[in-house]
């Protein structure tokens, strides 16, 4: 089932804690994007759960609400993995939060985060099977029309067609070509993207996709490119070395 096969692109945190109404402006809070990036590179996602619960969304500037949005976007995959429950108040906030913004943010981002946001929710509450799948399908083909050049379109596209079981419309093979373009505009776009966790998680998408083609030769390439790139990359280190040691059996 889909509802089964979420997309896993980060690791660990605990249940949501209330907004204190003391709560600084992110401006001012200590958790800057170069902090927030070093922990995904670890595999420590403790900072961006400290993060999201401390910037109340309500007393953020636009720009930090969309910020904002940006890190739920991967945080509320993150905890589907370790604690559907504790997820389900991330997930209900981050609905939430691009309703509120989707008239700030550009199209294209509105229909990729509408599908995560489906994805999780389908995770969580599987009898909305149907209604999810229509709504997941949909704004991953009006994502890739509202801007066809971005790199997220075509990776939520290639997300669906990944995970989706086939009779649903899933497709490994045309979601590996959806993939290796997201990637190709991604390196087009290297300089802008280099500390984009995005980017980083497209990567394993990838990685993982020619991993469960059997390519594992072109797997190990990506993944040792990726490592070149990001030698902090915690998660991508550890599926490289995976790699490896199956490619020796072989």
């Amino acid at each position: 089932m889909l509802h089964k096969r979420v997309v896993i692109l980060l690791a660990a945190m605990a249940a949501m804690l209330p907004c204190g109404v003391k709560a600084q402006p992110a401006e001012v809070a200590p958790y800057s994007d170069e902090q927030l990036y070093a922990a995904y590179q670890a595999g420590d996602m403790g900072l961006w759960k400290e993060y999201i619960d401390h910037a109340c969304f309500d007393s953020l500037t636009p720009q930090e609400q969309t910020r904002r949005l940006y890190y739920e976007y991967g945080y509320a995959a993150a905890l589907l993995d370790i604690d559907k429950r504790a997820a389900r108040p991330y997930i209900r906030q981050f609905g939430e939060h691009i309703e509120a913004l989707k008239n700030n943010l550009p199209q294209v981002l509105v229909h990729v985060y509408m599908v995560a946001f489906h994805t999780y929710d389908l995770a969580v509450y599987a009898r909305h099977v149907i209604s999810h799948s229509d709504q997941i399908f949909s704004h991953a083909e009006q994502a890739i029309e509202a801007d066809s050049t971005h790199p997220l379109a075509w990776g939520i596209q290639a997300n669906v067609h990944f995970y989706a079981p086939r009779l649903m419309g899933g497709n490994k093979q045309q979601a590996m070509q959806e993939y290796e373009r997201a990637d190709s505009l991604f390196a087009a776009r290297a300089a802008e993207h280099e500390r984009d966790w995005t980017y980083m998680a497209q990567t394993v998408s990838l990685v993982q996709c020619y991993d469960k083609l059997g390519l594992t030769d072109k797997a190990i390439a990506k993944a040792r490119e990726a490592t070149a790139r990001w030698p902090k990359f915690y998660y991508m280190k550890q599926y490289l070395q995976k790699l490896e040691k199956k490619n020796n059996k072989l």
